[in-house]
């Protein structure tokens, strides 16, 4: 049985300049990252997405993430610094319990994208997800920052799974 979404994404996301890439593409191209991972996941096991298939896990991610996950992420980074008259250490703790609740989002958020996509499939895994990437960008209808999508593709290029 191949790797789940979720256990793929956290191996994947501690990859050396993995975080930071997928973090580049959030704040500065408007990406989402469980989409990205997505797409490498599916990579993963072989498969290059159909328009269809990226368009339906935007479907299912996009309300999920504008009204829980990202509106979790600007709390906890609104915490970052507490305003004046606040306790530090309390407003940290708070921070990190809902850092792991906008985790438990994100997991959600890929359990329900990954229970639309069929079984494994024969392509090549490199060039699933160049495809595949390709492909998530031709659905946003703009080019996401080539540096940070280098640094995926060789993270994935080098990784067990690819």
């Amino acid at each position: 049985m191949s790797e789940t979404f979720w256990s793929f994404s956290c191996r994947f996301y501690q990859l050396p300049g993995v975080a930071a890439a997928c973090l580049a593409l959030q704040d500065e191209n408007g990406a989402d990252v469980n989409l990205l991972l997505f797409a490498l996941w599916a990579a993963a096991r072989g498969r290059r997405l159909e328009e269809s298939e990226l368009a339906a896990a935007e479907q299912i991610a996009r309300p999920w993430r504008e009204n829980v996950t990202e509106k979790l992420r600007a709390a906890r980074r609104a915490m970052k610094v507490p305003p004046a008259g606040y306790d530090a250490a309390g407003m940290e703790a708070l921070r990190r319990k809902v850092l792991e609740d906008e985790l438990e989002a994100e997991r959600l958020q890929q359990e329900a994208m990954a229970a639309g996509l069929g079984g494994d499939a024969g392509t090549a895994m490199v060039e699933a997800a160049q495809g595949n990437l390709r492909g998530y960008q031709a659905m946003l209808g703009r080019t996401l920052g080539a540096e940070p999508l280098e640094r995926l593709m060789e993270a994935f290029a080098a990784s067990e799974v690819a």
